[in-house]
């Protein structure tokens, strides 16, 4: 449907007191190789319209969500709008409005990008790395999206802008001759960098090689109170579980460790939620209630100031500048030199764990590599815990920096007193 359809649907919807609409536009390149041969080059384009319809009365407000196929008209979208009328009635919650109007946000493309030939670049770039005799990558799936999103409500907001992400997925293998061993690699980014794709796919066949070699807990003993260092999944669910801590909701609820003027840590660490970092997949100038984004800093020198989230927790908690939902932690520390001293990476969980209530986190190794003072030698078979808003207090960071999806800052983070066995 047209979106003017869709808007003179909603508009003869008297019941709906206030909408959102969602649209997204997304054409992408996707490739599949087995080994290095290309299986399947295929192009795919999908398009989406989803509504969020509002039922307010001063004192509740209900919502409910429609979902605009290709085979909707004005009578089918009428039926599904007056069961979405009927939802939002029945659950509803303390009232709150629409986000208020801002400017409007335009950020178009001006030229078209050849996704095919990114693609192709992107698979250049992965093969590149795949050069060893006892290692290989055994099949690799990429993804190049060119993305457009509309957002329109009935205040007036109305934006427009456009995306481009890259994302990787292989399977990298090493042979000790008589077994296999895999590990998993997932990379994603708004840019392309044809080096960064290189050098991180060899660097995780070199961990698959590690895994191969890979020594148990028996054969090494560990110092007590080893530095721990943890990076990428693990770093960025710790990141991501502070952050919503101190979210607008967490506080509302009632589910917060932290309030404003609490130290998190002693380590005069500085976090600042972002809408965009260069590199950053998650990077976004909107909110999904249309809130026009801008830097927030959270937490300066290991202390919260400030909190943030989405429309409906900010206004109940009487906000008078909602920040939205900040897609990007942008984390700055002093470094550690830890390199020196004898320390434990953990490269990989079999699935890194945290509860934000008890503050439990850890989980099973499946790759780590301990420098015991000259030289690194992996590890596997083993798992760690440790009780996070205890860790966090003495916590410390790499110079090292890198980039993930939704994070920017410290390649590791780096706890002491973290249970082994």
């Amino acid at each position: 449907m047209k979106k003017s359809e869709i808007r003179a649907c909603l508009k003869a919807q008297r019941n709906i007191t206030a909408y959102e609409l969602i649209s997204t536009k997304k054409d992408s390149r996707e490739l599949f190789y087995v080994l290095d041969h290309l299986e399947i080059n295929r192009a795919v384009k999908v398009n989406s319209d989803v509504i969020r319809v509002y039922v307010a009365d001063g004192k509740t407000t209900g919502t409910s969500t429609v979902t605009v196929t290709a085979a909707d008209d004005s009578k089918t979208l009428a039926r599904k709008l007056k069961n979405a009328v009927k939802q939002a009635k029945a659950a509803r919650n303390r009232y709150y409005p629409l986000a208020e109007k801002t400017v409007n946000i335009r950020k178009l493309s001006k030229k078209k990008a050849d996704l095919n030939e990114v693609a192709m670049k992107v698979a250049e770039a992965v093969l590149k790395a795949d050069v060893y005799e006892n290692g290989w990558i055994n099949s690799t799936e990429i993804f190049v999206s060119a993305v457009r999103k509309e957002f329109v409500n009935s205040n007036g907001t109305d934006h427009i802008t456009d995306g481009f992400k890259i994302e990787v997925e292989c399977i990298p293998t090493w042979s000790s001759g008589k077994e296999e061993f895999e590990l998993y690699k997932f990379y994603e980014s708004d840019r392309l960098d044809c080096d960064q794709i290189t050098k991180e796919i060899n660097e995780i066949l070199n961990l698959a090689k590690a895994r191969s070699e890979a020594k148990t807990l028996k054969q090494v003993k560990l110092p007590k109170d080893i530095k721990v260092l943890v990076k990428n999944d693990m770093l960025e669910t710790i990141i991501g579980n502070l952050v919503y801590d101190i979210s607008y909701r967490n506080v509302y609820m009632k589910e917060n460790h932290y309030n404003k003027g609490d130290k998190v840590s002693d380590n005069p660490f500085t976090v600042t939620l972002k809408p965009s970092v260069s590199g950053c997949a998650a990077s976004a100038l909107y909110d999904d209630n249309g809130i026009v984004l801008k830097a927030r800093p959270v937490i300066k020198d290991g202390i919260v100031k400030a909190n943030h989230g989405d429309q409906r927790f900010g206004y109940y908690l009487g906000e008078k500048k909602i920040s939205g939902k900040l897609p990007v932690t942008e984390l700055k520390a002093e470094g550690s030199t830890y390199e020196k001293e004898k320390h434990l990476i953990i490269e990989n969980f079999s699935a890194p764990q945290l509860e934000e209530n008890s503050g439990y986190w850890g989980g099973e190794v499946r790759l780590a590599r301990y420098f015991d003072g000259k030289k690194y030698i992996p590890l596997t078979g083993f798992s760690i815990a440790g009780q996070i808003y205890d860790d966090l207090k003495k916590v410390e960071f790499s110079k090292e920096q890198t980039l993930m999806s939704s994070y920017k800052g410290p390649k590791y983070m780096i706890f002491k007193g973290i249970k082994i066995s």
